[in-house]
């Protein structure tokens, strides 16, 4: 580490170690935001039609994980900037879809709701024990509860995009997202 830098990730539990990845299970497990950018846009280009709005959201998870890779990784200057951007306006999209699911009364599954709920409480508790002041914080140990949060929130993120974006028995959609199948009435689809 430089010591003219700040340390970065230093409350994230793993030890900094020098060489290109400071924090290797928690560079190695931002990936887990880039793939799940893939799987939006993979979904998004599957289903044709209108899909900026899918492929904003999969170009921002997949920043998230850039940012939180060189956060942890490498730490080149701004690195800081690279890794706390895209979380940010990450958060501000996720706001102004769910203002426009309330804006358009639309209403989630509840078995979807219980799903995602499940994995952002999991992801929440993941981060909380990754915490360098937490208990359960072992520097040298190989698994990581803040690599846990990245995965498990990367799957929550997904998750709540693909089933509240486009998924099955929806009234409306995003704006720029295709429509999915809908549900007849007896809840099956179509």
């Amino acid at each position: 580490m430089d010591i003219l830098r700040p340390t970065l990730g230093e409350s994230d539990c793993e030890f900094l170690g020098g060489g290109v990845l400071a924090q290797p299970v928690n560079a190695l497990t931002s990936l887990a935001y880039v793939a799940a950018g893939v799987v939006v846009a993979a979904v998004a280009f599957r289903r044709g039609g209108e899909r900026q709005t899918s492929l904003v959201f999969a170009a921002l998870l997949a920043s998230i994980g850039v940012g939180s890779v060189a956060f942890h990784g490498p730490q080149p200057v701004g690195a800081r900037l690279l890794h706390d951007v895209p979380i940010v306006a990450t958060g501000v999209f996720v706001v102004a879809m769910v203002a426009w699911d309330l804006r358009r009364r639309r209403r989630w599954r509840r078995s979807d709701l219980i799903v995602f709920s499940l994995g952002a409480a999991s992801a929440a508790a993941a981060w909380v024990l990754g915490r360098s002041t937490s208990p359960t914080c072992d520097p040298r140990s190989v698994f990581q509860f803040h690599g846990v949060w990245h995965v498990l929130s990367a799957i929550a993120l997904g998750q709540w995009w693909l089933v509240s974006a486009s998924g099955p028995g929806r009234r409306t959609a995003y704006p720029g997202v295709r429509q999915g199948r809908q549900d007849d009435e007896r809840g099956e689809l179509r």
